[in-house]
């Protein structure tokens, strides 16, 4: 058979699958919020918008220890009405870790356990949502899946998590301009994943510390870009 004949097969192929693809894509499902905006936005994630925080929590058979970073930053860009649209990224720097011990501290950031020095940061990066459900007129719950980076290692995660979106007002201008979105999760990973051991030898972790860790975690982001920090 010629050339022009496959060619042929091929255009006539993919006409016939293009109504079946523009089907699916209609088939597609989208959970809309009760909302004045309707289109994709970026919500940006900084400390105006609202007190963000990530807490964590490691319980070990001779010691429990807790602890809260208050600086996340990152962003997220959502079509409130398409929340199945939702992609974003958030970090937090090692450094800004606390437990309430500062030598505890400091061995947490050291290269036997976080390493803070090489792998300064904690990276989330949402690529998709799945199991959207409407809870209210401006709130959902999802299942964030993405990966997650701790100490120079990124493993595959999904996150359940609750989403709420207001539009700017009045009463929200008071805080900070522009639309404003909340979210809320809790979820663990396990520190054996991303090859944090603790010292070579020894038997911290299991011990003193758990391999899974339990983590709280509040975001608020807005529309309105944060200003830049000042340079030196």
């Amino acid at each position: 058979m010629s050339r022009d004949y496959f060619r042929a097969m091929i255009v006539a192929l993919s006409v016939l699958a293009a109504p079946v693809m523009a089907q699916d894509e209609k088939q597609k499902p989208k959970t809309a919020l009760d909302v004045k905006a309707a289109a994709v936005r970026t919500f940006f994630v900084d400390d105006v918008a609202g007190s963000n925080q990530v807490s964590f929590t490691s319980q070990a058979p001779i010691e429990d220890i807790t602890g809260v970073c208050n600086k996340v930053r990152g962003e997220c860009r959502v079509d409130p009405k398409n929340i199945e649209s939702f992609t974003g990224r958030f970090a937090i720097r090692v450094e800004d870790m606390r437990t309430g011990i500062e030598l505890r501290d400091a061995h947490l950031r050291g290269e036997d356990w976080l390493d803070a020095a090489k792998h300064p940061e904690i990276v989330i990066d949402i690529k998709k949502v799945e199991d959207v459900k409407k809870t209210g007129s401006t709130a959902a719950t999802l299942k964030l899946i993405g990966e997650c980076s701790i100490r120079g290692k990124s493993r595959a995660i999904e996150i359940p998590a609750s989403l709420a979106y207001l539009d700017e007002s009045p009463e929200t201008q008071k805080k900070v301009k522009g639309d404003l979105v909340r979210l809320r999760a809790e979820f663990k990973v396990k520190l054996s994943d991303y090859a944090v051991t603790g010292p070579k030898g020894s038997d911290m972790v299991g011990l003193k510390g758990s391999d899974e860790i339990e983590l709280r975690v509040a975001v608020y982001g807005s529309t309105e870009r944060p200003p830049k920090p000042l340079e030196a």
